[in-house]
């Protein structure tokens, strides 16, 4: 990093939390927010808070305004008025949370969901952020103490915030019913569609976030499961003496030629040597 570029962009972390603060934009990917953590942010003028690949704009945030960005969404930062420049300072929170936390941040209300983030309207969140943000930033560094006493009033103050609100479950981790709802839904379709999106209201969350904790709870992405899944239910069904064509089909491959990829890939095989070799394991020839 050089000089100027030092000067401009500051980075800290103690525990599961990083402070980001930017002078200037352009934001630089190492400032913007990630997909896996929260992020508490507060601008020096008023920023865009857009998301995905399109850039979808959500909303904007006011100059010193505290917002809460939610995990999830891919978002990103941009100018609200093409010539005035931005700054903020931002805390990303990537866990594990102490309770009354992590109880807040599972428990989002369902508007801060639909929007992707949420302006935080309390004083003494900014206060806190404040004070929090000034000390993590001493050369000295932050005592283990402060720190975890930020989150327990962080997380008491969110949940102070929202508790008339409207709540909804935006999963920290998949729990067991719930990933086990998933595979039931993915097993019982496996020459369907099974999209992201789908998938992903099941579990009540982003598809962004479901992608993620999926992969978590199962050391795959959805994507990944589901082939494999549908690569070994045509075992069985060659092995049954179904055609490779209608194989590929049923299972919802795009063509034959994209399932005899797979499978050999797979299995070292193309399905129809299978399919043949699994026809005389089943009907040898006398003699042999």
């Amino acid at each position: 990093m050089s000089d100027q570029e030092t000067k401009n962009l500051l980075i800290q972390t103690s525990g599961p939390l990083k402070m980001v603060a930017l002078k200037k934009d352009p934001v630089p990917a190492k400032a913007q927010p990630t997909r896996d953590a929260w992020v508490l942010i507060q601008p020096s003028s008023a920023v865009r808070v857009c998301t995905g690949d399109d850039n979808h704009e959500e909303g904007v945030i006011r100059r010193g305004d505290l917002a809460l960005l939610l995990p999830g969404f891919g978002h990103s930062l941009h100018r609200h008025q093409p010539a005035v420049p931005f700054g903020f300072n931002a805390l990303h929170l990537e866990g594990p949370f102490p309770e009354p936390l992590l109880s807040s941040l599972q428990n989002p209300p369902r508007k801060w969901q639909e929007a992707s983030f949420a302006v935080l309207r309390s004083q003494s969140l900014k206060q806190l952020f404040h004070i929090f943000t000034t000390e993590i930033q001493d050369p000295d560094g932050i005592q283990l103490m402060t720190r975890e006493l930020f989150l327990i009033l962080l997380g008491a103050e969110l949940s102070r915030l929202t508790e008339k609100e409207d709540r909804g479950r935006f999963p920290y981790r998949l729990n067991r019913s719930t990933l086990q709802l998933v595979l039931d839904h993915m097993e019982g379709h496996l020459g369907g569609k099974n999209s992201v999106p789908e998938l992903a209201q099941m579990a009540r969350c982003t598809p962004d976030h479901f992608i993620r904790l999926f992969r978590e709870a199962t050391g795959t992405t959805p994507h990944q499961h589901l082939i494999e899944r549908r690569l070994q239910r045509a075992v069985t069904m060659l092995s049954n003496g179904e055609r490779p064509s209608d194989v590929a089909k049923l299972l919802g491959f795009y063509d034959a030629s994209a399932f005899t990829r797979a499978f050999k890939r797979r299995f070292g095989v193309p399905p129809s040597e299978y399919a043949e070799e699994a026809y005389r394991r089943q009907f040898p020839k006398r003699g042999e």
